[in-house]
Protein backbone atom coordinates (compact mmCIF):
# COMPACT_ATOMS: atom_id res chain seq x y z
CA UNK A 1 0.00 0.00 0.00
CA UNK A 2 1.56 3.43 -0.97
CA UNK A 3 0.48 5.08 2.16
CA UNK A 4 3.05 3.19 4.19
CA UNK A 5 5.66 5.20 2.55
CA UNK A 6 3.90 8.45 3.27
CA UNK A 7 4.30 11.34 5.41
CA UNK A 8 0.95 13.01 7.04
CA UNK A 9 0.36 16.17 9.23
CA UNK A 10 -3.04 16.18 10.79
CA UNK A 11 -4.27 19.27 11.49
CA UNK A 12 -7.12 18.79 13.96
CA UNK A 13 -7.77 21.27 17.00
CA UNK A 14 -10.65 18.76 18.57
CA UNK A 15 -8.25 16.74 20.78
CA UNK A 16 -10.36 13.54 20.59
CA UNK A 17 -10.70 13.75 17.43
CA UNK A 18 -7.35 14.39 17.13
CA UNK A 19 -6.07 11.46 19.30
CA UNK A 20 -8.59 9.24 17.60
CA UNK A 21 -7.62 10.00 13.81
CA UNK A 22 -3.73 9.74 14.90
CA UNK A 23 -4.12 6.35 15.91
CA UNK A 24 -5.24 5.40 12.70
CA UNK A 25 -3.31 7.10 10.71
CA UNK A 26 -0.03 5.83 12.44
CA UNK A 27 -1.48 2.21 11.09
CA UNK A 28 -1.46 3.51 7.83
CA UNK A 29 1.22 5.75 7.16
CA UNK A 30 4.82 6.01 7.71
CA UNK A 31 4.99 9.28 9.67
CA UNK A 32 2.71 11.01 11.33
CA UNK A 33 2.75 14.65 12.63
CA UNK A 34 0.21 16.60 14.42
CA UNK A 35 -1.03 20.11 14.65
CA UNK A 36 -4.00 21.73 16.83
CA UNK A 37 -4.25 24.79 15.09
CA UNK A 38 -3.55 26.47 11.42
CA UNK A 39 -0.74 28.34 12.48
CA UNK A 40 1.24 24.93 14.29
CA UNK A 41 0.39 23.12 11.19
CA UNK A 42 2.00 25.65 9.02
CA UNK A 43 5.09 25.88 11.06
CA UNK A 44 5.36 22.00 11.24
CA UNK A 45 4.35 21.88 7.43
CA UNK A 46 7.99 24.41 7.02
CA UNK A 47 9.75 21.79 8.97
CA UNK A 48 9.02 18.50 8.45
CA UNK A 49 7.61 18.85 4.84
CA UNK A 50 5.20 16.15 4.93
CA UNK A 51 3.87 14.09 2.17
CA UNK A 52 0.05 15.10 2.44
CA UNK A 53 -1.58 17.49 4.79
CA UNK A 54 -4.83 16.54 6.39
CA UNK A 55 -6.52 19.23 8.05
CA UNK A 56 -10.25 20.19 9.49
CA UNK A 57 -11.40 23.78 8.47
CA UNK A 58 -12.81 25.58 11.50
CA UNK A 59 -9.96 26.02 14.14
CA UNK A 60 -9.04 28.92 16.42
CA UNK A 61 -5.54 30.63 15.07
CA UNK A 62 -5.88 30.03 11.55
CA UNK A 63 -8.40 27.93 9.74
CA UNK A 64 -7.59 25.26 7.61
CA UNK A 65 -8.26 27.16 4.31
CA UNK A 66 -6.01 29.93 5.33
CA UNK A 67 -3.39 27.91 6.13
CA UNK A 68 -3.67 25.64 2.69
CA UNK A 69 -3.50 29.11 0.86
CA UNK A 70 -0.04 29.91 2.88
CA UNK A 71 1.24 26.10 1.88
CA UNK A 72 -0.08 25.88 -2.05
CA UNK A 73 2.05 29.79 -1.70
CA UNK A 74 5.28 27.74 -0.42
CA UNK A 75 4.33 24.60 -2.43
CA UNK A 76 2.03 25.04 -5.02
CA UNK A 77 2.03 21.34 -5.72
CA UNK A 78 1.22 19.99 -2.06
CA UNK A 79 -1.12 17.72 -1.75
CA UNK A 80 -3.54 18.54 0.71
CA UNK A 81 -6.73 17.17 1.92
CA UNK A 82 -9.61 18.43 4.13
CA UNK A 83 -11.17 16.82 6.58
CA UNK A 84 -14.16 18.61 8.03
CA UNK A 85 -18.35 18.72 9.16
CA UNK A 86 -18.32 21.23 7.01
CA UNK A 87 -20.06 20.68 3.53
CA UNK A 88 -20.79 24.58 2.95
CA UNK A 89 -20.67 25.13 -0.74
CA UNK A 90 -18.51 28.30 -0.15
CA UNK A 91 -15.31 26.02 1.97
CA UNK A 92 -16.01 23.93 -1.61
CA UNK A 93 -15.63 26.78 -4.00
CA UNK A 94 -12.80 27.74 -2.23
CA UNK A 95 -11.23 24.03 -1.21
CA UNK A 96 -11.55 23.75 -5.45
CA UNK A 97 -9.71 26.75 -6.42
CA UNK A 98 -6.76 25.84 -4.05
CA UNK A 99 -6.79 22.65 -5.84
CA UNK A 100 -6.94 20.68 -2.47
CA UNK A 101 -6.58 16.87 -3.00
CA UNK A 102 -9.63 15.53 -1.57
CA UNK A 103 -12.69 16.78 0.56
CA UNK A 104 -14.07 14.43 3.55
CA UNK A 105 -16.94 14.93 5.50
CA UNK A 106 -16.74 14.03 9.26
CA UNK A 107 -18.37 12.16 11.04
CA UNK A 108 -15.31 9.42 10.30
CA UNK A 109 -16.18 6.83 7.75
CA UNK A 110 -13.76 4.52 7.40
CA UNK A 111 -14.08 3.34 4.00
CA UNK A 112 -14.38 7.26 2.19
CA UNK A 113 -11.02 8.24 4.63
CA UNK A 114 -9.13 5.64 3.45
CA UNK A 115 -10.42 5.38 -0.79
CA UNK A 116 -9.59 9.41 -0.21
CA UNK A 117 -5.79 8.59 1.45
CA UNK A 118 -4.75 5.86 -1.15
CA UNK A 119 -6.32 7.92 -4.04
CA UNK A 120 -3.66 10.78 -2.99
CA UNK A 121 -1.12 8.47 -1.89
CA UNK A 122 -1.16 6.68 -5.39
CA UNK A 123 -1.21 10.22 -7.48
CA UNK A 124 1.73 10.92 -5.09
CA UNK A 125 3.72 7.88 -6.31
CA UNK A 126 2.88 8.46 -10.00
CA UNK A 127 4.16 12.25 -9.54
CA UNK A 128 7.33 10.57 -8.25
CA UNK A 129 7.88 8.17 -10.66
CA UNK A 130 6.94 10.24 -13.47
CA UNK A 131 9.48 12.59 -12.30
CA UNK A 132 12.27 9.60 -12.63
CA UNK A 133 11.64 9.11 -16.11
Amino acid sequence: MPLKKLSILYVEDNLETQRLIKQILELSANEVFVASDGEEGLALYQEKKPDIVLSDICMPKMDGLEMSREIKKIDSEQTIALFTAFNDADYLKQASELKIGTYMLKPFDRKQFFNSLNYLAMVIETKKESKNL
